[in-house]
């Protein structure tokens, strides 16, 4: 049974609240609908006010990276909403590229050079793409999630846009709040972030399969298809958009 970690659950979720032996009201009980033959039951649920969505977040993220599988995000899904979405995107966007920058404005540079290779346009280039950030990771979240949404849907599937954003966020937002922290730590800050955000990558690319499933209520087969040509589609959108930031800060400042 799927829990929620914001929730007690004193039986399977089928029967009506009822008295405990106590005398007391039980514990208010999560509902159950048939799902499909290959999910089973998921629960239905309801977003949550937001400062109450805000204080859970740190528990949600727990459940959901230490509990890899469909369970949790069947749970999870029906608490999307649009305000949560944009908090996490924004708090994930704003410390990343304020750690980047922190890191660009203390990192050494050549102390030779000229034009290009000169110390201060190298230095104002790394300032510049940290807080490039602020457009790329909303700009690459939403491409990718666009895209996956669109092959779920052309595989089948039939999520909810905000549902799939949402779970994705679950696990993306801890994730990379964490490779963003660690890659300030002196001498081995980029080796950390480096070696551990690969780890997590691979991670969250078999999260975003679950989620997947669990959102478009489809074949795992097909699910882990569209993640994987989406995820194989960010590397041509990655190298496509630092190029075009290069380009167009380095004429800027031409």
């Amino acid at each position: 049974m799927v829990r929620d970690p914001g929730q007690r659950h004193a039986s399977n979720g089928h029967e009506p609240a009822s008295h405990r032996k106590s005398g007391k009201l039980a514990a208010p009980r999560v509902s159950y609908s048939a799902w499909s033959s290959d999910i089973g039951f998921a629960p239905h649920g309801q977003p949550l006010p937001f400062w109450e969505a805000v204080r859970q977040l740190p528990r949600r993220y727990r459940f959901v990276l230490t509990k890899p599988g469909l369970e949790p995000f069947l749970g999870e899904m029906n608490l999307a909403e649009w305000k949560i979405v944009w908090f996490q995107l924004l708090i994930y966007t704003v410390v990343a590229a304020g750690l980047a920058f922190v890191r660009a404005l203390f990192s050494s540079t050549p102390t030779d050079g000229s034009g290009l290779n000169s110390p201060a346009v190298l230095q104002a280039l790394n300032l510049g793409s940290s807080l490039g950030l602020l457009l790329l990771i909303p700009v690459l979240f939403f491409f990718s999630m666009g895209l996956l949404y669109g092959l779920a849907r052309a595989f089948g599937g039939h999520g909810i846009f905000v549902q799939q954003v949402y779970t994705t966020l679950l696990f993306l937002t801890p994730w990379g709040l964490t490779v963003s922290v660690l890659g300030v730590i002196p001498f081995v800050g980029s080796f950390l972030s480096a070696f551990l955000g690969v780890i997590f990558f691979a991670y969250c690319v078999m999260l975003q399969c679950f989620a997947t499933v669990a959102v478009h209520q489809m074949p795992g087969s097909k699910a882990v298809a569209a993640t994987l040509l989406t995820v194989l589609s960010l590397i041509p959108a990655l190298i496509g958009c630092l190029t075009l930031w290069t380009l167009l800060f380095l004429a800027l400042h031409s």
